[in-house]
């Protein structure tokens, strides 16, 4: 054990303690006594003698295939580094002396060793929309026959191939130089690039001599969701306009065609002029396509654009960018941070199909007594499960931002509630720059009900996270962050509530906001309806499981049309301002004096009335709503949220089908039936008494049955008189026209649900017994009941537990309310 100890550097001068992640690496690679070549066992140097068995053996165990480890580790030219890897489940917390993870990519995924950063900058003034003259250019598409391909992605995994396995750094070897060699300093040629992080760029065309043609990268594994852009430019020039051309989009609705502007940024800029990402472009159209493939129309985006500076690195993206490594730098600040450290405690909620962390925060001040932290209600927020949606993480910033400060008003709702916060839902696709979908292939957002925890983990373990949350505690408030591409201002989509009880309280917290942030929030565009082809999405499998107040938040790529904000872009600030507004309308929808409450309720109704009239002035009708408004069906006047391919679902990819019907199987076989609820000691005794009251009831009328079937009655008949024959054909007449009336009523009893007195069940058994010892003796049955009890104390039969329900909303909307029973036992799932 020493020398295993000894061979991994433990007990060595230069490895004074023991080996991190953070400097593995660098101490291998540049330690010639331990490095391997990538053929595992070919030495590149003496090695000491010490060493020789364990370097020999070590190069066996390598090449062996029954033997070969996966928990190596290699460096970024694919040499073996003989060092395990950590445990990817024990460490929660960022280590403040130790660097951050390093995001892991597919392995086929090439990726530049570049770190970028960009600086935040709010600009001075507003960023108004693009205004339309007329004369834009609609470019012709050329395509790589009449231009020259100065920019391509070498392999981009499409549908039909899955994900496999990841490493940090992607792609191992040497990463080649996808730009074409500048010619001389007179080359205009700009040079691109986006194999970075959330970059997505496959591949560009040079057209004329400051006209370009991109292609984006769809979703890997996918041929679909090309929105979210984001590449560099380099080798600029000043004076000229350049025209770039987008030529397959999908979608053929866009902000673009009601003015918004790309977004560029300036390294030349940040750095003298502090100076950050701002809109620019002129000549700004959304067109479709003239070139079809016969399979789906393409749609173009084209502007022009005119560079601050010579011999510049710029950026252009779809939306402000916020990667993985941004969150890890936030919330390694916060980790640091001594105070915030005392009320957010970070966790890994669970490890991506890359094996990237998924971060939980859970934000409460301590309480100072059990019953006080029991009494928490809980929020739950999260963002970034659609990758390309970069808004939903600038507004969780805002939130977090807030709610992590001393405020008075954030200290009072750290006192209140229990903050359950998923930042980075699905960190894979943030990290490839995907617009929509995980690693997987699918948009995650249509698989909440999905039973395959290690093809979707991120979101399964989200919804379990929350499922036990709810035993614990009632979730007052669901909220996931989202973009929206094809309206502006920011508005919410929530689920509309049957229960008349509760009739549009789920609208009340929408209006709220919109009265907080009238500059940014529309209430006007929120919708409650929920549609079929949402039904896997995150706010309507939380409402189903009793979350009344579940809600999926959309904020336009673009900005405002709202009040003093119109007809401006949104900047980072203005969303992170929306996380604040958040946290103080929640203030405003628990505050303890319900006036503004009800008069939200209110305002409510009168709205609705007013929706009500006018969708049947559209439809040529006249109606008389006083006393009937309110049982008309919301969704019936609400309209539907979908407009575009990306709200349908995919299904699953086809290499999962098979591995979903063995779990669906699996879960049939092996489902055990509901066990009924446990009853006292008294109810079971009285059950068990009636149980064998019926017993011996049944075993009465069968010896009963056995006589007359036997024709005793007949030979004794035959020796008595007539007159006692006719008495005796009258009590057995009787008795056989009571027995049926006995069975009938008790057959009646059972269906009813009603209880059988005990006693009456004995006296009925008593006359059974003497009529039977007046007849001639036959083998008798014994039927001495069990102690009687007093019916009068006896539960009915469909009594109800009383644990109490308030708190938790019925868990099925529009279906009849059951009986809901505590749980006892850990909850488990295939």
């Amino acid at each position: 054990m020493y020398h295993h100890l000894q061979y991994y550097g433990y007990f060595k001068d230069h490895r004074g303690s023991l080996p991190t992640s953070a400097t593995h690496q660098h101490v291998w690679k540049n330690n010639p006594r331990y490095l391997l070549s990538g053929s595992f066992g070919e030495r590149q140097g003496m090695i000491p003698d010490p060493l020789q068995k364990e370097k020999l053996l070590y190069s066996l165990m390598l090449s062996s295939p029954l033997l070969r480890s996966r928990q190596l580790l290699h460096d970024e030219f694919g040499e073996v580094n003989p060092c395990l890897r950590e445990p990817r489940d024990l460490f929660t917390f960022f280590s403040s002396s130790g660097p951050l993870q390093a995001p892991r990519w597919p392995i086929e995924c090439e990726v530049i060793k570049e770190n970028l950063h960009h600086i935040e900058w709010v600009p001075p003034q507003p960023e108004y929309f693009y205004q339309p003259t007329g004369n834009e250019k609609l470019p012709e598409i050329v395509g790589e026959e009449k231009g020259t391909v100065v920019f391509q992605l070498d392999s981009v995994p499409t549908e039909g191939s899955y994900f496999t396995s990841s490493r940090v750094g992607g792609k191992q070897g040497i990463i080649k130089e996808l730009a074409v060699t500048l010619q001389g300093p007179e080359d205009k040629t700009l040079l691109f690039e986006s194999r970075f992080e959330s970059g997505n760029l496959q591949k560009a065309v040079r057209v004329d001599t400051y006209e370009y043609e991109l292609t984006l990268r769809t979703d890997l594994y996918t041929n679909k969701h090309t929105q979210w852009f984001y590449f560099r430019v380099q080798n600029t020039r000043k004076d000229a306009t350049y025209r770039f051309t987008i030529v397959n989009l999908l979608k053929p609705k866009s902000l673009y065609t009601v003015g918004m502007k790309p977004l560029m940024y300036s390294q030349l800029d940040a750095k003298t002029h502090n100076i950050g990402w701002r809109r620019e472009g002129n000549e700004i159209r959304y067109y479709k396509n003239n070139r079809d493939d016969g399979q789906q129309a393409f749609y173009c985006l084209t502007w022009t654009i005119q560079f601050p500076h010579d011999q510049d690195t710029c950026f252009f993206a779809h939306f402000y960018p916020y990667t993985y490594t941004d969150l890890q730098c936030y919330l390694l600040s916060v980790a640091n941070n001594p105070v915030q450290s005392q009320f957010c405690k970070l966790r890994t909620l669970c490890r991506s199909l890359a094996g990237n962390t998924v971060y939980l925060l859970t934000i409460t001040n301590p309480s100072r007594t059990p019953q006080e932290a029991a009494a928490k209600k809980a929020v739950v927020l999260s963002a970034r499960v659609h990758p390309g949606e970069s808004n939903g993480s600038w507004i969780m910033k805002g939130f977090l931002d807030f709610i992590l400060s001393n405020s008075p008003d954030a200290q009072l709702l750290r006192d209140i509630f229990v903050f359950k916060v998923v930042p980075m839902l699905n960190p894979d696709g943030v990290i490839v720059g995907n617009y929509r979908c995980s690693l997987a292939g699918r948009d995650l957002n249509r698989h909440y009900k999905t039973i395959l925890k290690e093809s979707f983990p991120c979101i399964w373990y989200t919804r379990n996270m929350i499922k036990r949350l709810l035993e614990e505690r009632e979730v007052l408030l669901y909220c996931d962050f989202h973009g929206h591409s094809r309206k502006n201002n920011i508005f919410l989509y929530g689920c509309n509530n049957n229960d008349r009880k509760y009739w549009l309280h789920e609208r009340v917290f929408p209006l709220m906001l919109s009265k907080n942030a009238p500059d940014k929030f529309s209430f006007h565009s929120c919708n409650f309806k929920v549609q079929k082809c949402k039904e896997g999405t995150g706010r309507v499998v939380m409402w189903r499981m009793g979350i009344l107040n579940s809600y999926t938040m959309e904020s336009t790529f673009g900005g405002s049309t709202l009040g003093n904000k119109r007809d401006t872009h949104f900047t980072t600030e203005d969303l992170k301002s929306l996380g604040y507004h958040v946290c103080d309308t929640l203030l405003d929808f628990c505050d303890p004096d319900r006036t503004k409450f009800m008069q939200c309720l209110t305002e409510l109704k009168e709205l609705l009335q007013q929706e009500i009239h006018k969708k049947f002035n559209e439809l040529g009708q006249d109606m008389d709503l006083e006393g009937s408004w309110s049982d008309i069906c919301l969704s019936d006047i609400e309209s539907s949220t979908s407009g575009s391919d990306s709200s349908l679902s995919d299904g699953l990819p086809v290499h999962l089908l098979n591995v979903a019907d063995e779990l669906n199987q699996k879960k049939k076989m092996y489902k055990k039936k509901k066990k009924k609820p446990l009853q006292t000691r008294k109810q079971r005794n009285e059950q068990y008494q009636k149980n064998n009251l019926m017993q011996e009831l049944k075993l009465t009328e069968d010896a009963l049955s056995f006589q007359e079937r036997a024709g005793f009655a007949s030979s004794t008949l035959q020796k008595q008189p007539t007159f006692f024959r006719n008495s005796e054909n009258a009590s057995s007449s009787a008795m056989r026209n009571e027995k049926p009336r006995l069975n009938e009523s008790q057959l009646h009893g059972r269906d009813k649900g009603t209880s059988l007195d005990p006693s009456k069940m004995t006296s009925i058994l008593t006359k059974s017994k003497e009529r039977m010892q007046t007849e001639k003796p036959r083998p008798t049955v014994s039927c001495s009941p069990k102690r009687s009890t007093n019916s009068s104390q006896e539960p009915a039969a469909d009594m109800k537990s009383h644990w109490s329900r308030n708190r938790y909303p019925a868990t099925k909307r529009g279906r009849a309310a059951m009986t809901v029973y505590p749980s006892l036992h850990i909850y488990t799932y295939p």
